[in-house]
């Protein structure tokens, strides 16, 4: 017995005195390159998903004519949405001068993008009509339309 005992002993694989309680070098460049992919996936998903310029101005112009048209037949006032040189702005009619002028609603300016519109001033009635009419953006062949009548 004592013999089993000694070649048991004898067989056990030597340890180190630090053991093995830690990766290798292998194992953690692995890790960091998973780790590589998957941030650049991601960063690339979340570019692809934010919105273009001209997609971001797109959704002002629209929110521009709806906030004029509830404007209008809030405070019964007669408005129009005027796109001329790099800007929209909407002016409101004053009865008493029979004048156009400046109205409480921020314009908005953009460069770089093509704004083109059938008619250069869309009427905004206080009855809820808005002169027919298309508003096309365009940047880099990302066309953009929208008919402010129909919103």
């Amino acid at each position: 017995m004592a013999l089993m005992v000694e070649l048991a002993g004898m067989m056990k694989t030597q340890i180190s005195t630090i053991g093995s309680k830690g990766f290798t070098l292998i194992e953690l460049l692995i890790v960091l390159l998973i780790i590589g992919v998957i941030t650049s996936v991601a960063t690339l998903s979340i570019n692809a998903a934010r919105p273009s310029q001209a997609q971001l101005l797109f959704n002002q112009l629209k929110n521009q004519v709806i906030s004029s048209s509830k404007n209008s037949q809030l405070r019964n006032i007669k408005l129009r949405l005027v796109i001329a040189d790099n800007q929209s702005k909407v002016e409101r009619f004053n009865p008493q001068t029979q004048q156009w002028e400046a109205s409480n609603i921020s314009p908005l300016k953009w460069k770089d993008i093509e704004v083109t519109s059938k008619e250069s001033k869309i009427l905004i009635l206080p009855n809820g009509y808005i002169t027919p009419s298309v508003i096309s953006l365009d940047k880099n062949n990302a066309d953009y339309q929208f008919n402010p009548s129909l919103l």
